[in-house]
């Protein structure tokens, strides 16, 4: 249930078994509701790299009833569930006979120690670390860590009250089918969207302007804590979309780094603001988390879907840049190079994320310094030449290379206007029909080197299938390509995360000669669409998902292994088979 702590548990079992020197993927799902709806997290933990959730569980930690009843059918045979029987009645539902079902005396334990309920996830998270033979020290020292604040006599109360729930899974001999060792390791365990905010400041962000939307909302939380902690940075939460959009183009022409985030609908909003940006030739990046649609759709569900609303933002034909992470480490040195590609090329450039890698935590090794790349801005006069009365600075020169110098507000013959009108070299307005053809063809030139600099998609392994797709889709891919490799069973992966402008001979030479099932998540194969615009490739099968949620990896290995046996088909629709209740009415079942 909402707000009985499930979020917090499950970041908290992630923290812990990555300090332990696992690999951990942490998914969490829930309804667009602040009380009584259902919410869980899923932790996926593994000496080898994980990317993805998977849809069967070893052990389940039933926090409230419908915890239970709406995850049950997922867990493993010879799994576990924990539960609290003074809560929950486990044995008016159906559950395979195999499942070990533990009722945890929460409410003892809560009693011996003299500790308040809200303690009672302490107990859960003792009596999970017990079962998997975790050691309890760890959880203990994060204890500390979050509680210190609070005072000592807290501190000590949560660790007795773990110590207690910990011994009694011990006493009863109560074993998962998995043990878990721990091993000292600095890895971080973030999401998506705090990848991007590191990346962003690592790459100068020094400006970030948003109005809160699900799933981008919690990039402004976290460059909100930065400032906080003393970064270099100004977080500014704007009255609208509209207003954000505008002051990140803004600060942009004042030198400043900027950036604004949002999901599709705020991302409605803002398009007027894009094509500013692009006559005005002023570097901006925009990050836009998707989820469901049209309209409100399912708010804190994940989908593909806006990637042609990207494409064909604002009126008009003009360049821009779309670039979709598919994992935390491109998501950090994504949102970076973005802020690169903006300044070099004076363009917006879309960064695509979407609910699932946005608000999903993975580990990740410590990152690399990444390289600033202002591209032709000019901060100081030195280089200008003097400007005589009623003369500006060549501010849209007709260059070779089709990108011209910029200068900042207050630079010494620098002086220019950015406007949302055609203009002359020199910035003032026109309507001049040779003039207008020469900005035309000056900003298309950018496209040459675009192309050049722009990413082949990443092929991982080979086989006599290809499984493609763009963005986070590549978790769930990747980690079935190693599963099916296991069985015999080779594929190879191919990733996009450079979605747009394309270079067709850099595509093709990937693509041509393979037989390739393209898995997008959303139902009509956007960027499939988009690559036999840009090249003329189609390919073998179409893979879709709509429901509102990512590819499990068995769903993948699911459709391979059809594929591998059957041939590939034209089109498959991939629907939810466990856990399949709704999350926002958990009171119809329970």
């Amino acid at each position: 249930m909402a707000g009985e702590g499930a979020f917090v548990m499950g970041r908290t079992l992630g923290k812990l078994f990555v300090r332990g020197g696992y690999h951990v993927m942490g998914y969490p799902e829930y309804p667009s509701l602040i009380r009584t709806g259902h919410n869980s997290y899923t932790i996926v933990a593994s000496r080898e790299l994980v990317r993805s959730p998977r849809e069967n569980t070893d052990i389940l930690i039933g926090v409230s009833k419908d915890g239970v009843l709406f995850h049950k059918d997922s867990v493993k045979e010879n799994g576990i569930i924990l539960y609290d029987g003074q809560v929950i009645k486990i044995e008016e539902m159906e559950i395979k006979e195999s499942i070990k079902k533990v009722n945890l005396p929460i409410h003892a334990i809560l009693k011996e120690v003299g500790a308040p309920l809200i303690m009672k996830n302490v107990a859960f998270l003792g009596a999970a670390l017990a079962v998997v033979g975790y050691p309890l020290s760890y959880l203990e020292k994060v204890i500390e860590e979050e509680f210190t604040r609070k005072g000592q006599e807290v501190v000590k109360l949560n660790q007795e009250v773990a110590k207690k729930a910990y011994e009694y899974i011990e006493k009863e001999g109560i074993k998962a089918n998995v043990t878990m060792e721990a091993k000292e390791n600095k890895r971080m365990y973030l999401s998506g969207n705090e990848a991007v905010g590191l990346g962003a400041l690592a790459g100068g962000l020094g400006i970030y302007s948003a109005y809160p939307m699900t799933p981008a909302s919690s990039v402004l939380h976290f460059l909100v804590q930065k400032q906080v902690e003393g970064h270099d940075i100004a977080v500014v939460q704007a009255e609208d979309e509209i207003a954000a959009a505008q002051f990140a183009i803004g600060a942009n022409y004042a030198g400043v780094r900027a950036m604004t985030g949002t999901s599709g609908g705020g991302f409605a909003l803002m398009t007027e603001g894009v094509g500013m940006a692009a006559i005005a030739e002023t570097p901006v990046v925009f990050f836009l988390a998707q989820r469901t649609g049209p309209s409100t759709g399912m708010p804190t569900w994940t989908e593909q879907g806006d990637l042609f609303q990207v494409l064909g933002a604002s009126q008009g034909e003009f360049l821009r840049v779309i670039l979709a992470p598919g994992t935390v480490e491109e998501a950090y040195y994504g949102a970076a190079e973005a802020l690169n590609i903006a300044d070099r090329y004076q363009l917006p450039v879309f960064l695509l994320s979407d609910k699932f890698l946005s608000e999903s935590h993975f580990t990740m090794e410590k990152p690399q310094k990444v390289e600033i790349d202002r591209g032709k801005l000019i901060t100081d006069s030195e280089d200008l030449k003097e400007l005589m009365m009623g003369e500006r600075f060549l501010r849209y020169k007709d260059s070779e290379d089709g990108i011209s110098a910029r200068t900042i507000p207050g630079v010494k013959n620098g002086q220019h206007v950015a406007t949302s009108y055609e203009h002359y070299e020199d910035s003032f307005t026109t309507e001049k029909f040779d003039e207008r053809v020469k900005q035309v063809d000056k900003r298309e030139r950018k496209l040459k080197a675009l192309l050049e600099e722009s990413w082949k998609p990443k092929v991982y392994g080979e086989g006599e299938i290809y499984l493609a797709c763009w963005g986070s889709q590549v978790g769930p891919l990747l980690d079935a390509q190693k599963s099916l490799a296991k069985d015999g069973i080779n594929v190879g992966v191919i990733h996009f995360t450079w979605l747009y402008p394309l270079d067709e001979k850099k595509v093709l030479e990937v693509l041509e000669g393979k037989k390739v099932m393209m898995f997008e998540n959303n139902s009509t194969g956007l960027f499939s669409k988009l690559l036999r615009m840009e090249t003329g490739w189609k390919a073998n099968g179409l893979v879709l998902k709509y429901n509102g949620r990512q590819f499990f990896k068995e769903q993948v290995e699911k459709v391979v292994r059809e594929a591998v046996e059957n041939g590939i088909k034209e089109k498959v629709v991939v629907t939810q088979e466990v856990d399949n209740y709704e999350y926002y009415t958990p009171w119809r079942y329970v």
